[in-house]
Formats: structure tokens, C-alpha cells, sequence
């Protein structure tokens, strides 16, 4: 058991720091201020600095990343804009569709991908919520094509994205009767809107409506009805991703709140020299390092190959939550300030407020925990 990141990983993560300080976080209150999207030009770094291309196949300049590794790299990009984060996993899982992928479908989107078009993923529906298996948006075999109709929700980039993953029932009730596709997003019948909330502004989440949404039948992925292992697939690593970009921005706000401290005098020394502040400073610190532990233990599971349900459930409820108790602590220890919109801490909370309910809430992750530890007879389900 070695809990130290390689050299090779250290080198990742001290570039992908250097990169998101620089390039990301400058623009990081801008986007939720004036409602912008992604420029070209901020796209183009994303682009060249290579973080589209971290699990690609190698013919589209893959980099062969591990999970741990993409993982670090997810973790450093949440502590600019952890937003940000959406579009470097989106690339991460089209890289584990593309072997599933028709080749004509490779050619045509995953380049496209890799040079910072948008993509998104629909799972989620109104009335199915985290109980991925049990969705109603229907694909009808129609000859050389399929006909989409139904109603996604949840799902980022609406509106933006020039392409979306779906997930539709081809067959019979419960989880083996679906299917995934890949669906331009200029095809007709295809519809969107788009939330209006309190964060997460920049990554457009809303949802798509397809109406007799005509597709070829060579735009399945995977075979018939094999769907859900893809959605499930994506959603047990990705539920690392997710904590991990999270307590980047806590991490972020806890190392700024420190440097405020000390230089913030009460009674005429430094605030850190306080008791009572300095525990709590201690006390978050110690949260977000067991609950980094917990998910880069899931992705290591991942990258061997080996089950990790209960961890990275362990690691989506309980980093989430951390990266919200933390960035809460931070305002808090800023003082009246710390709500102010000058610093960045309000927003962080706004946007990982979200988090909560991404890749299924609380309440889902414990049942599946319990799962794990009580065996399915004993478990709530």
C-alpha cells in the first residue's frame, strides 16, 4: 500500500496547477457574472494543453492516463473552476464509448471532441431521477434507423453541446431493455431549455425533448439493450470525478482563508493564533484529506480492474459534502466579507451545492454502501 502520487503524477499535477492558476481561475467569476459562454480562445487552451485527450484512443492522440491520474488532473482543475471539470470527464468517457463506437462514428466526433466542441450526457428523466434503469424515453427501430421520443433533464451543456449520449428503452421493462445512442443535437425533432439557478450557470445544465428524433441505426453504441452497463459504467468512476473537483475549490478556499488569517490581527495578533480558529482550520483540513483518500482509493480499485461501488459511493456523498462544510467554514472565518461577491467562496458553494444530487444523492449512496456492507437480503435495495 503506497499512498504517494509518482513522479510522473506529481509532474501532472504541479502542470495542470500551473495552468488552471493561470488560465482558468482568472475568468472564473466572469462567467457566472455576465452569463458567457466558453470563447474560442479559452477553449484553444483546453485544448492545448491536451485534457481533452487523456483516455482517447492513441490514433486521436490518446495520453494513456490512468483513472488515478485523470482524477488528479480533475481535482486540480476544480480548484479554478470546477465546472470546467464537465468538460474534461465528457472527454474521458467518450474515450471508454470508442472502442463501442460505429467508425464512422469515431471520425466524425471524436476529433471534433478533442479540438473543444461541446458534448453532453442524458441519462436522467423527470420522473426517474437517480433509478437510471427504469426510464421511459423510448428508440424505435424504423429500418436503417431509430426514432427517439422522450424527455432528458439534468443534463449540462444544454444548448451549447453539438452532440449528446442518450439513453433509451429499445426493449423490455427494467435495466436490460436499453440502449445507448449517440444523437447530433442539430437533428430534427431535438428541442432544449435550460434551468435558471443559483449556480453552476456556466455549464448550461437543462433538458432535451425528442420528438420523433430520427437517427441511423449505426449511431447505437454498444449492441441492443447493453445500454445500461454503459451508463453505469461512466457513473461508478465518474462519481469520483465529481467530489474530487469539488474539494479542489474547497482546498482552494481553505489555502486563501489561511493567508487572510494570518494576516487578519484580533486583540493584536494574528487571527491564526487564536485557538478557536486555528482548530478550524485544522478540522476542515483533516476533512478534505480523508475524503480525497476515499476517492482516489476507488479510482486505484478502478484502474485494477476490481469492484468499487461502495467506495466511490463512500467518496461522491461524503466528498461532496466536505467540499461544502469546508467552503461554508471559509466564508464563515472571513467574516462579513466572506458573502461578499469580490471573493470567490459564495460562489464556490453555489456551485458545488449542486454536487449533492450529481451521479445520484445521498440518499442512493448509502443504500448502496449498505448494500455492500449487509449483503442484498438485508439491504434496503
Amino acid at each position: 500500500m503506497n499512498f504517494d502520487l509518482t513522479e510522473d503524477q506529481k509532474e501532472i499535477r504541479d502542470s495542470v496547477r500551473k495552468f488552471a492558476e493561470a488560465e482558468i481561475l482568472p475568468h472564473y467569476q466572469r462567467w457566472d457574472r455576465t452569463g458567457e459562454f466558453l470563447t474560442a480562445d479559452y477553449m484553444k487552451n483546453i485544448v492545448d494543453m491536451g485534457l481533452l485527450r487523456l483516455r482517447l484512443p492513441e490514433k486521436y492522440g490518446g495520453q494513456g492516463y490512468s483513472f488515478v491520474d485523470c482524477g488528479i488532473v480533475c481535482e486540480e482543475i476544480g480548484r479554478a473552476d470546477h465546472q470546467i471539470r464537465y468538460i474534461i470527464s465528457n472527454a474521458i468517457h467518450l474515450g471508454e464509448m470508442a472502442s463501442s463506437m460505429h467508425p464512422a462514428l469515431q471520425e466524425e466526433w471524436i476529433p471534433r471532441i478533442a479540438n473543444g466542441e461541446m458534448m453532453s450526457l442524458a441519462f436522467t428523466e423527470p420522473r426517474g431521477g437517480a433509478d437510471a434503469g427504469n426510464i421511459v424515453t423510448k428508440a424505435t427501430r424504423d429500418g436503417d434507423h431509430w426514432v427517439l421520443n422522450g424527455e432528458k433533464t439534468s443534463i449540462t451543456f444544454t444548448g451549447v453541446s453539438k452532440v449528446v449520449f442518450v439513453s433509451a428503452r429499445t426493449g423490455g421493462p427494467g435495466p436490460r431493455g436499453l440502449s445507448f445512442f449517440c444523437v447530433p443535437t442539430d437533428t430534427p425533432g431535438l428541442s432544449t431549455s435550460n434551468f435558471d439557478r443559483m449556480g453552476q450557470r456556466l455549464d448550461r445544465g437543462g433538458s432535451m425533448f425528442f420528438d420523433n428524433v430520427r437517427i441511423p441505426a449505426r449511431n447505437m453504441i454498444g449492441k441492443e439493450n447493453e445500454g445500461f452497463i454503459w451508463a453505469m459504467t461512466i457513473i461508478g468512476y465518474n462519481r469520483n470525478f465529481v467530489p474530487l473537483a469539488c474539494l479542489g475549490a474547497a482546498q482552494k478556499s481553505l489555502e486563501e482563508t489561511m493567508e487572510y488569517l494570518k494576516q487578519r490581527q484580533i486583540m493584536g495578533k494574528p487571527a491564526t493564533q487564536w485557538q478557536g480558529v486555528a482548530n478550524e482550520l485544522a478540522t476542515e483540513a483533516t476533512k478534505i484529506e480523508a475524503a480525497r483518500m476515499l476517492c482516489y482509493k476507488a479510482l486505484s480499485l478502478k484502474d485494477q480492474d476490481k469492484r468499487h461501488d461502495a467506495e466511490s459511493s463512500m467518496a461522491k456523498w461524503w466528498g461532496v459534502k466536505v467540499a461544502n462544510e469546508v467552503l461554508y467554514t471559509c466564508m464563515r472565518l472571513n467574516g462579513h466579507y466572506g458573502w461578499a461577491k469580490d471573493l470567490p467562496h459564495e460562489q464556490r458553494l453555489r456551485d458545488c451545492l449542486g454536487m449533492e444530487s450529481a451521479d445520484g444523492p445521498r440518499e442512493v449512496h448509502l443504500g448502496i454502501i449498505a448494500r455492500d456492507l449487509l449483503g442484498k437480503k438485508f439491504a434496503p435495495f
